[in-house]
């Protein structure tokens, strides 16, 4: 494992930047929330540092955290989103009511493996008047299964890979691509129906 490597995962900082970009990811959908817990579980499975435990802890906590902020902004534009007039914003609110009070519990749990779901979820069903403590379940389920996969993805392509880190990074992110690809592909043939036409 090359030097570097060693001495970023060995950083008492890397946990700290897990978190915050696990969470800016639900505000800001281009944050590479899921690169840098693979890369670290890549890092992990080479040097032993960040311990798996304490990253998927970071990862689960910090997914958490921006998930209730993004909810939290949802439900606060409840007032903002009773005002649509337009027939075609109001039909996809209703279209997005419909769907989360049905199949809440996947949606929440599933779209973050869909590129740009997990933020647009959050929003969603805090502008849709989701249930606040169903929301928080779900999400707290969502988050665990989220950082375990990814920190494990990550752990073993850097474990087949032990003495070439960026080829071990690279498998696990082509994992990590056909999960996110799978999911999509679930997500598309699951819905129930489509958002409606203008």
């Amino acid at each position: 494992m090359p030097h570097y490597v060693d001495a970023v995962a060995a950083s008492p900082w890397i946990l700290a930047v897990v978190f915050v970009v696990a969470g800016m990811d639900a505000l800001l959908p281009f944050m590479p929330s899921e690169s840098t817990v693979v890369a670290c579980g890549v890092a992990a499975a080479g040097t032993g540092r960040p311990h798996l435990a304490l990253l998927v802890m970071a990862a689960a906590a910090g997914a958490y955290c921006g998930d209730a902020v993004s909810f939290r902004i949802g439900r606060r534009s409840t007032s903002f989103s009773e005002r649509f007039t337009h027939r075609r914003a109001r039909a996809v609110h209703g279209w997005v009511h419909r769907l989360l009070h049905s199949r809440g519990g996947l949606v929440v749990v599933f779209a973050r493996y869909v590129p740009g779901g997990r933020s647009t979820t959050a929003l969603a069903a805090g502008l849709v008047g989701y249930p606040s403590a169903r929301f928080h379940w779900y999400t707290a389920a969502g988050v665990v299964l989220w950082s375990i996969q990814a920190a494990l993805i990550g752990y073993l392509g850097g474990a087949l890979f032990a003495d070439r880190p960026v080829l071990g990074l690279a498998l696990a992110c082509g994992i990590a691509l056909a999960v996110t690809g799978l999911a999509v592909l679930i997500q598309g043939r699951s819905t129930p129906e489509r958002v409606p036409a203008p």
